[in-house]
């Protein structure tokens, strides 16, 4: 399974997950000049920016740790991108978070 199949299972896995939970998903994949954004999700009148991080073996460490200051900026700047195609929207009145789900994938094979 290469990089782009593992983040597509751990994102479908968080839909499944989120709406299991109450969560109305609004977008997948939202992409602009600025950045991207895994999932845009709804939960009562809370809004949810949220980035998926899949792992295959911890490695490299906990999924989470690769959120860096940087992909903050991005994702900040996909946000205010995503706001401002709803003009006059109460979104931009309702509260809002930007949350990580960490997905993380490990075989132990033969033990």
């Amino acid at each position: 399974m290469n990089n782009m199949q593992l983040g597509k299972l751990g994102e479908d896995t968080v839909q499944s997950y989120l709406e299991q939970k109450g969560y109305k998903i609004l977008c997948r994949n939202y992409r602009c000049r600025g950045g991207e954004i895994d999932i845009i999700a709804s939960k009562g009148a809370d809004l949810h920016f949220i980035e998926v991080k899949t792992r295959n073996g911890s490695l490299f460490g906990h999924p989470a740790e690769s959120v860096t200051k940087e992909k903050k900026k991005h994702i900040k700047a996909a946000i205010s991108s995503y706001l401002s195609q709803w003009p006059g929207s109460l979104w931009k009145a309702a509260p809002m978070q930007m949350d990580v789900v960490e997905v993380e994938i490990n075989h132990l094979e033969n033990v």
